[in-house]
C-alpha cells in the first residue's frame, strides 16, 4: 500500500526550506500536518495535503507575462541588448529608433515578466521600395529614414519585421521559454494588425538558421534577393497553419530567436538591431 505521509526531509526538499522553518510553519498551521492530541512529537505530513500545498505555491510563483507598447527606457534596454546579439554595423542607433517612433509610435512592443522587459518585437509599415533596397543590400536597417515609415491608417501597406529578440539569462530553458513567449505575442499582434489595417504583404529577412526556420513555419515564401528574404501575401489564409505552429511551439528545442554572440558560431543571427528578424541586416527573423 502506498505511503500516505511524507517524511519531514521530503517536505523540506519539496518546499526548499530548512528543518527549523518546517517546524515553525507546521506549528503555525501554514504547512498542513497531523499531530496526535497531547503529543509534541511525531508530526506527520499527509501527501495529499502537502502535494496540494506545493501545487498552490508553484502557481503563485509562476511569472506573470504581459505585452504592450515599448517605453523609451525599454527601447534603450533593447538597443543595448543588441550589442550582445549583433555586429555594430547591424545595430540601429538609439536616436534613429526614436526618429522611427516619431514617424509611427506603434511599431515597438515589449514582453514583460513580472513587469520587467524580457523581449521585444518591431513591426513597421514601410515603403515597399525601401524594403526591396534592404533585400538587395543597397541599404541597411540603420539607413531607413523616418519618411519611409507609414502610418497604420494608410492604405495598401507593406510591412517589414526588423526584429524579434530576447534578453538572455544564461539559462537555456528559461531563454527558450522567453523566446517562445515573444513569438506567440508577435504572432497575435500581427493578426490584430492584419485585422484592423489594410496590409497587403509581410516581408522578413532570415539572417540565421533560427530565423529561416521561423519564417518557414509561419508560411513565408522565399523570394529573390541578395539576402535570404521572405514574403507572406495572405496572413489570413496562413492562419490555420500558423495556429498549428503555435500549438506545437513547446516541442521546438530552440527558442527560434538569436543567441548572444558568445554562444553562437560564425553565422549571423535573427535579430533586430534593428536587424531584420534575424539580423539587423537580415530581417524578418531577427530576434533580439
Amino acid at each position: 500500500m502506498e505511503e500516505r505521509y511524507y517524511k519531514p526531509e521530503e517536505v523540506m526538499r519539496l518546499l526548499g526550506i530548512s528543518k527549523a522553518t518546517l517546524n515553525r510553519r507546521a506549528e503555525e498551521g501554514i504547512i498542513p500536518s497531523e499531530l496526535e492530541e497531547g503529543r509534541k512529537r511525531g508530526r506527520k505530513y499527509p501527501k495529499e495535503a502537502i502535494d496540494a500545498h506545493v501545487k498552490l505555491l508553484k502557481h503563485h510563483n509562476t511569472p506573470k507575462y504581459t505585452f504592450g507598447p515599448t517605453t523609451n527606457s525599454e527601447l534603450w534596454a533593447s538597443y543595448q541588448n543588441h550589442f550582445k546579439l549583433y555586429e555594430p554595423e547591424d545595430i540601429v542607433p538609439y536616436d534613429k529608433l526614436l526618429e522611427w517612433r516619431e514617424a509611427n509610435e506603434d511599431i515597438f512592443m515589449s514582453a514583460r515578466e513580472n513587469g520587467k522587459r524580457i523581449a521585444g518585437v518591431t513591426i513597421m509599415p514601410l515603403a515597399e521600395d525601401v524594403i526591396k533596397s534592404l533585400i538587395d543590400e543597397k541599404i541597411r536597417e540603420r539607413d531607413i529614414e523616418p519618411w519611409a515609415i507609414r502610418k497604420w491608417s494608410d492604405k495598401n501597406l507593406t510591412v517589414y519585421i526588423p526584429s524579434i529578440s530576447v534578453h538572455h539569462t544564461g539559462d537555456a530553458q528559461r531563454d527558450r521559454m522567453r523566446g517562445h513567449h515573444i513569438i506567440r505575442y508577435a504572432i497575435k499582434w500581427a493578426f490584430s494588425l492584419n485585422k484592423h489595417y489594410d496590409i497587403k504583404k509581410w516581408y522578413a529577412i532570415a539572417a540565421t538558421p533560427e530565423g529561416k526556420k521561423l519564417v518557414e513555419h509561419l508560411g513565408f515564401e522565399k523570394i529573390e534577393g541578395k539576402r535570404d528574404a521572405y514574403v507572406l501575401t495572405d496572413l489570413k489564409k496562413a492562419e490555420k497553419s500558423i495556429r498549428t505552429f503555435i500549438d506545437t511551439l513547446e516541442q521546438e528545442e530552440d527558442s527560434l530567436v538569436p543567441k548572444p554572440k558568445t554562444m553562437r558560431g560564425t553565422g549571423k543571427q535573427i535579430g533586430t538591431g534593428q536587424k531584420p528578424l534575424s539580423s539587423s541586416s537580415k530581417s524578418v527573423t531577427k530576434t533580439k
